[in-house]
């Protein structure tokens, strides 16, 4: 694996027609937890697990992916707002 950061990093956000998506770095303690907790990369995480490792986010991220060269890379995404329906969250 590449080497890990020392602190939990987030990507900037990023887009495709449906989904905005988010990549999280895990630091190499953290990363061993996410191994186990998904029995090796058998299973995504749900939002209160991924909270549990210290990730934080606003409501609606989900786990999706695992991308198994570096499971050490959480990959995130959730929906994007449909036009003219108003979002909870401030702009």
């Amino acid at each position: 694996m590449p080497g890990f950061p020392d602190s939990i990093c987030y990507s900037e956000k990023y887009a495709d027609q449906q989904f905005e998506y988010r990549h999280v770095l895990l630091p190499k303690d953290v990363a061993a937890r996410l191994v186990h907790l998904t029995q090796g990369g058998q299973r995504l995480l749900e939002e209160q697990e991924w909270r549990s490792l210290g990730v934080q986010g606003s409501r609606g991220w989900v786990h999706y992916e695992f991308h198994k060269p570096e499971m050490h890379v959480l990959l995130l995404r959730r929906p994007l707002p449909m036009p003219g329906i108003p979002t909870t969250e401030p702009a």
